[in-house]
């Protein structure tokens, strides 16, 4: 498996949760989010790719997880994700 492989597909779920409408592009790769800006529809791409190198520093950061306990994100963290995307104006 492909180094952050695991990670990518964990994190790729949560994003589908996240965005409503949002869905991986034909080429397995990317990810669309559809949005309105000044009232066009418009898909916002995401592409996921491990690093090579870490440049963040080593920060306690959470292992993202997708096991049978955890397969949805609680409805309070989705909240606090639309809350953070509404004052991005997004």
């Amino acid at each position: 498996m492909a180094r952050g492989q695991q990670s990518k597909e964990n994190i790729t779920k949560a994003i589908l949760q996240i965005f409503s409408g949002s869905f991986v592009d034909a080429d397995g790769k990317t990810i669309r989010i559809p949005t309105k800006c000044e009232g066009e529809t418009i898909e916002i791409k995401v592409a996921l790719t491990a690093a090579k190198d870490i440049i963040g520093g080593t920060p306690d950061v959470p292992e993202v997880t997708m096991t049978p306990q955890n397969t949805e994100l609680t409805k309070e963290e989705i909240d606090e994700v639309r809350e953070l995307l509404a004052s991005l104006n997004l």
